[in-house]
């Protein structure tokens, strides 16, 4: 089945796929690492917050519940190993470490996606994936940018995006301001 850009496997697969080269990215020594991290952070905070709202909803929805919980509970494991890492920082004792360790976690979470996710969505009429493809884009954008390790599921990060997204969008234009001078 082809797919076009704005659907949801093509926009979750991108996700990937960016999520992929930042790892490599954070795990360079040098200058550029500490915005590297802050960037993997952010794409990895926001993408697993557009899955929680949208994608496992749908799975389980679609009879796929015990699929969606194992997914919720991989992502959460996530989150705390990015919380983890996130007080680490870029230039701390053991930042590699955990780097590793997180993307073993994330990459094979997202193997199992694409693998048992991702053919019940493309199941879906052309238009709902259309539809939840723009969901994930836009939740992606509202999202928080740092790891909430307490905020897992549906609705808490229905509930979290309004009021944790722009907080920490706040926090990144501080740092960054920071960084700068």
């Amino acid at each position: 089945m082809k797919t076009d850009s704005l659907e949801v496997t093509a926009v979750l697969r991108d996700q990937h796929r960016q999520i992929r080269r930042a790892f490599i990215r954070a795990a360079r020594p040098g200058r550029g690492r500490s915005q590297a991290f802050h960037h993997l952070v952010q794409l990895l905070a926001t993408h697993e917050a557009a899955e929680e709202a949208h994608i496992h909803p749908t799975a389980r929805r679609a009879a796929r519940t015990a699929t969606a919980a194992a997914r919720v509970g991989e992502e959460k494991h996530a989150k705390e190993l990015l919380a983890r890492l996130y007080r680490i920082g870029p230039d701390g004792d053991g930042y590699l470490r955990g780097l590793r360790s997180l993307r073993r976690a994330v990459l094979a979470h997202a193997a199992r996606e694409e693998r048992e996710e991702f053919p019940v969505l493309e199941q879906l009429g052309r238009a709902r994936r259309r539809m939840l493809g723009l969901e994930v884009k836009v939740a992606k954008e509202l999202a928080p940018t740092r790891p909430h390790p307490r905020v897992n599921g549906e609705l808490a990060n229905r509930l979290a995006m309004p009021v944790l997204g722009p907080a920490d969008r706040c926090r990144d234009l501080v740092r960054r301001r920071r960084a700068g001078a």
